[in-house]
């Protein structure tokens, strides 16, 4: 008797599958419709002029944190609202779509199995007379006007039907890798580390604007195993900057955070690292020590089964009681200590 369970698929053959037959048949039935191609901005926050909006309320954005794949948000919510909403898209700086065609999970790899995104990531504009897009400066970031969803799944062979074929707007930015961290991995060691991280932000942003759009996807940006960023202070760097980046505010009518796994916790990753290297650095200690320090990182690694997931940190961050109480607040950038540092 025949079995009901569906073929193990490798990600290796949905990524041959893409390569040699979806996204030529994008090209061939939709060159003119979605043209696949991207441009690279090497300097966003110097290269792009922004003007400032006509009307700005002091209520917006409205700040949406869901449980849900970003792009299936991003495409759903642009059907809705009548616009185009890009996605800004955790990438690998040095190839397109980081390695895709094997069977690395990060969420660019995956999107390009079940898209044309390596191949618009591949190609710059012919305007930009670019041989390459490649590598993408620290910040810098690749816009794609017309990535093809044709896929509902990464790990399946099956395609969408042609007529459900979608194309969104996707920006392409390296998020920070494995900073240096302090505070039990809660904060930044390094101002000018935790300021990179916040010009990506304001740069990934600053392309949405200059391009017309004024609402926006973001996914686990920085987050997880492979960034390993301190969640709760990046949530708090992209609400600072939407809420007081001088020439971003007001741009922006809504902002989706959006998380594939909403039970993800970054901080379990940053500190179980902690605990592993706390217990290499003490294996030539005495006898003692070394049951002190076992026993200390056991306990540091169990209680981080405690800590909040990354979805549960942002959807506190962007509550919206949370918005009014901060909105209520001084402007920090005309706080006294930000005038004495002439900032």
């Amino acid at each position: 008797m025949p079995s009901s369970k569906p073929l193990k698929i490798k990600p290796s053959e949905v990524a041959a599958d893409t390569k040699k037959k979806l996204i030529p048949e994008v090209n061939r039935y939709f060159r003119e419709e979605w043209p696949p191609y991207s441009v690279l901005y090497s300097q966003p926050l110097l290269q792009l002029p922004l003007s400032r909006p006509a009307f700005m309320s002091s209520d917006l954005p409205n700040f949406y944190v869901v449980h849900s794949d970003p792009v299936d948000c991003a495409l759903g919510w642009a059907q809705s609202e009548g616009v185009r909403i890009p996605f800004i898209c955790a990438a690998n700086e040095k190839r397109p779509g980081g390695d895709w065609e094997t069977g690395v999970v990060g969420y660019e790899e995956r999107l390009c199995r079940r898209s044309n995104l390596s191949a618009t990531l591949g190609s710059p504009h012919p305007d930009t007379c670019m041989p390459t897009n490649y590598p993408i400066p620290i910040e810098g970031a690749i816009y794609s006007p017309d990535v093809v969803r044709f896929r509902q799944f990464q790990d399946r062979i099956e395609s969408l039907d042609m007529k459900d074929w979608r194309s969104l707007p996707v920006i392409s930015m390296p998020p920070a890798r494995w900073p240096k961290l302090t505070d039990m991995g809660r904060k930044y060691s390094f101002s000018e580390e935790r300021e990179l991280v916040r010009n990506k932000m304001r740069a990934a942003l600053r392309i949405c604007v200059f391009n017309g759009y004024n609402h926006v996807v973001i996914g686990d940006f920085g987050l997880g195993n492979g960034y390993r960023n301190p969640p709760k202070e990046l949530a708090e760097l992209w609400r600072e900057v939407f809420l007081y980046d001088p020439e971003l505010r007001g741009q922006f009518l809504a902002v989706m955070f959006a998380f594939e796994d909403d039970r993800q916790c970054t901080a379990k990753f940053i500190l179980d690292d902690i605990a592993k290297k706390t217990k290499g650095s003490g294996s030539s200690s005495s006898s003692s020590k070394s049951k002190s320090k076992s026993s200390s990182s056991s306990s540091s690694s169990g209680s981080s089964s405690s800590h909040k997931s990354d979805f549960k940190i942002f959807s506190e961050i962007f509550a919206t009681s949370e918005i009014a109480r901060v909105r209520s607040q001084p402007d920090p950038r005309y706080a006294f200590s930000a005038i004495m540092d002439g900032s």
